[in-house]
């Protein structure tokens, strides 16, 4: 159910949880977790604060909500195949992709106790897929559960990468203990280096689908 919210300018604004909660979102994509408060998306929304808590009953039932728009987006881009391999392809980039063009508020899927009905969906699309291609059902859930793994880890990777990398290299040269091996020193400032993210995660995706697929 709507309410219509009356902002200081008079103009009535129509405000429903998905609103509420997908502006909560871009304002964290823009100006990050710690930023938001209740106070600041109400001025962004151009309503009191109060008239949000008819929507969410608190800031972490926000962020819970926030978390569920990210799973939303996964459900949505995320494409059923008919292979079982295809599809966990499928799944593997498209939770890489939102996790990476949400940064700011991706940590959430961790940190928020919740666990949104599109994540049990997709979840459930790929393990029946499994299963109708002979896979036992405890083992499928934990193929789905190692590929979600990944992708979330390697994004967080990348994010966490992409925030430090332009001094990593010296900072590398600067933590070495003197005396380090020079051949070891070379050692530190290429695998500190900038890969090519996007080859570095087809690879490691490409590894692990061709050990689920090899003991078959």
């Amino acid at each position: 159910m709507s309410t219509q919210s009356l902002p200081p300018s008079g103009r009535r604004i129509s405000l429903t949880r998905d609103r509420v909660v997908e502006r909560a979102l871009k304002f964290i994509d823009e100006n990050g977790l710690d930023a938001l408060s209740m106070h600041k998306l109400g001025a962004v929304l151009e309503v009191k604060a109060m008239s949000l808590y008819h929507h969410v009953a608190n800031r972490e039932d926000l962020l819970d909500g926030v978390v569920e728009a990210m799973w939303d987006e996964i459900e949505a881009a995320d494409r059923a195949a008919e292979d079982w391999d295809a599809g966990l392809r499928s799944l593997a980039r498209v939770i890489r992709d939102v996790v990476r063009r949400h940064p700011n508020a991706a940590p959430l899927i961790f940190s928020q106790q919740v666990m949104p009905a599109s994540a049990l969906r997709t979840v459930q699309i790929h393990t029946l897929a499994l299963v109708s291609a002979g896979f036992a059902e405890a083992q499928a859930y934990d193929l789905v559960r190692t590929i979600t793994s990944y992708s979330l880890g390697s994004a967080f990777t990348e994010i966490t990468w992409s925030s430090t990398a332009d001094g990593c290299v010296a900072d590398v040269v600067q933590m070495l203990r003197p005396g380090t091996p020079p051949e070891l020193s070379a050692v530190a400032e290429i695998f500190c280096g900038l890969p090519d993210v996007d080859a570095q995660f087809e690879l490691g995706l490409e590894l692990m689908l061709r050990g689920i697929a090899s003991p078959r």
